[in-house]
């Protein structure tokens, strides 16, 4: 039997069947043990709340303790109940969900079905559309934004308004992460906004603030606010370490991890990696133990452990041929490159470099290329070849006048210019232009996506 006992609020929320399907199966398993305290809490709130007239007394007549015993029976079969309801929701919905994709995938409009919506027709599309994170982009921000709408329509008979606004703080959460992945920051900054507002004004389930939590974190490290992602990262940690739910203590110090090394602290960001990482349930998440290895191999190459990454790399290939996508893999190859760099091996650096560049302009991806280019000239300052690096420079400045880049970009660019043409231009110029590219980008290094997450 667990010996964490159910709130009082929640053994009064399972009489009125106003508590969320979760918290309502673990309040009724938990009284279904035994727990003779919690037990003897629910007689006298059943009696107030099915008897509303009635006075609980000091000594029970055995009448009473019938009328008790019925109520609490009442309580548990209204929760079994509505757990049962919820289950056939579920997949009612995820049919309905299911066509929805399907629409989405051929680059139809879906629509909602006429009417108030189910819940689980909106958790099922929060769930599709975090499916896509990784092969549709545009896709996840279409279902989101689906499952936004559906909050907004969700049956207040079946849930009452409190759980509809739960439901509609996750869904413009998720959207926030949705605008994020898609890199509208703006947009992904006002969605939050209202998650945030609306998450104050449900039933306060904790659960839900450490999700929104986790994906404000998520967010506000994208965008540099570190300090602000700690904080949510730290709140999330503290809820999750009270529910005792290691998998997502261990992911929360992974993403912290994350954006630690990104804050320009990659020795602790691979501290808090290392510590996260066995937390993990692999069986619940494969792909986060993938993108923490990866970020784990990441910081390795930046603190220059390129024997170690070597040895970790060789290992690892196995997973990225099971979960790494196309651009994954991409970022794979210039950490290879910089591994091959990094050990002097410059021929195969170079021929690394020289190939990412020609698959990621054949991609059309002008900037990323643009990117390697830098990773290649910092191959021929070490050999020498200056003048070569002075017209790699020029062409990339060309590249990004053709795309409309930032005024800081060009401001780095001159930067590396202006010590080549100085004779001052050394490694450590290279990369600290090329650092201030990749987070004008929004891309830190070769990061894999780890998303609240």
């Amino acid at each position: 039997m667990s010996e964490h006992h159910p709130r009082r609020e929640a053994l009064e929320g399972l009489l009125l069947n106003r508590l969320p399907a979760a918290e309502a199966k673990a309040a009724v398993t938990h009284l279904l043990g035994g727990c003779e305290r919690c037990q003897e809490e629910l007689a006298p709130l059943a009696t107030a709340m099915f008897t509303p007239d009635a006075a609980p007394e000091p000594h029970l007549s055995e009448t009473e303790e019938d009328a008790y015993d019925l109520a609490i029976s009442a309580a548990f079969a209204k929760a079994l109940q509505r757990e049962r309801e919820l289950a056939s929701d579920r997949e009612t919905a995820r049919r309905k969900a299911q066509e929805i994709v399907r629409a989405v995938r051929r680059s139809e409009s879906p629509a909602l079905p006429d009417g108030p919506v189910s819940w689980g027709l909106c958790e099922v599309l929060l769930e599709e559309s975090r499916e896509l994170r990784n092969t549709d982009r545009a896709g996840m921000l279409l279902l989101a934004n689906l499952a936004r709408l559906a909050a907004d329509r969700l049956d207040t008979k079946a849930q009452g308004p409190e759980q509809r606004t739960d439901m509609q703080a996750r869904a413009w959460a998720e959207l926030a992460n949705a605008y994020r992945i898609n890199n509208d920051f703006p947009q992904a900054e006002a969605a939050m906004a209202c998650a945030l507002d609306l998450r104050a004004q449900g039933t306060g389930d904790p659960l839900l603030y450490a999700r929104v939590a986790n994906l404000n974190a998520s967010l506000l490290g994208d965008v540099g606010r570190f300090k602000e992602a700690f904080r949510m990262l730290d709140l999330a940690h503290a809820i999750y370490r009270r529910h005792g739910d290691t998998h997502e203590i261990g992911r929360t110090l992974v993403v912290k991890g994350l954006y630690t090394g990104y804050a320009g602290q990659p020795e602790e960001g691979l501290q808090l990696l290392v510590q996260g990482l066995p937390m993990i349930d692999r069986a619940r998440d494969p792909k986060l133990v993938f993108h923490t290895l990866h970020n784990i191999l990441l910081f390795r190459v930046e603190l220059g452990e390129y024997e170690a990454a070597q040895r970790q790399l060789q290992r690892m290939r196995p997973l990225y041929t099971a979960h790494a996508a196309w651009l994954d893999l991409v970022k794979l190859h210039r950490l290879e490159g910089e591994i091959a760099a990094g050990l002097g091996d410059l021929a195969t650096a170079e021929a690394t470099f020289q190939q990412i560049r020609q698959d990621l302009d054949e991609a059309g991806l002008p900037y990323q290329a643009a990117l390697a280019s830098l990773d290649l000239a910092g191959v021929w300052l070490r050999q020498g070849r200056t003048a070569e690096v002075q017209g790699l420079v020029k062409e990339t400045m060309a590249t990004f006048r053709v795309l409309g880049t930032e005024r800081e970009a060009f401001s780095a660019l001159h930067i590396l210019q202006e010590a080549l043409d100085r004779d001052q231009a050394t490694l450590d110029v290279v990369r600290l232009v090329s650092g201030i590219l990749r987070r004008l980008q929004n891309e830190p290094a070769a990061r894999t996506g780890i998303e609240t997450l």
